[in-house]
């Protein structure tokens, strides 16, 4: 697999495609489009502990994340709340 160019990159993802966390294939991408607020590229998908553990909230900070397109793999970054309104105040209509 080759590597793709940088997070700022705008690719496109629909969904499938393999979710690599330090070189190791633990899941794959539910759902994807692009974030025109944020101007980057969303994916939601599932992920999976190797050792069959629980997944936690450390290995899911700890790891290095990349998608796999088409062979070519994307740097990624994982997210645990909305990188949109992490703290949901437009949603009680603080802007």
């Amino acid at each position: 697999m080759e590597n793709g160019p940088g997070p700022d990159r705008k690719v496109p993802m629909f969904g499938l495609e393999a979710i690599w966390r330090n070189g190791q294939v633990v899941g794959h991408v539910r759902r994807a489009d692009f974030g025109f607020t944020i101007n980057k590229t969303l994916a939601y998908g599932y992920i999976r502990d190797p050792s069959d553990r629980p997944v936690s909230q450390d290995f899911v900070r700890s790891g290095d994340y990349a998608l796999e397109r088409m062979g070519v793999a994307y740097p990624a970054q994982a997210h645990l709340k909305s990188p949109f309104d992490p703290d949901n105040k437009r949603v009680k209509g603080i802007y």
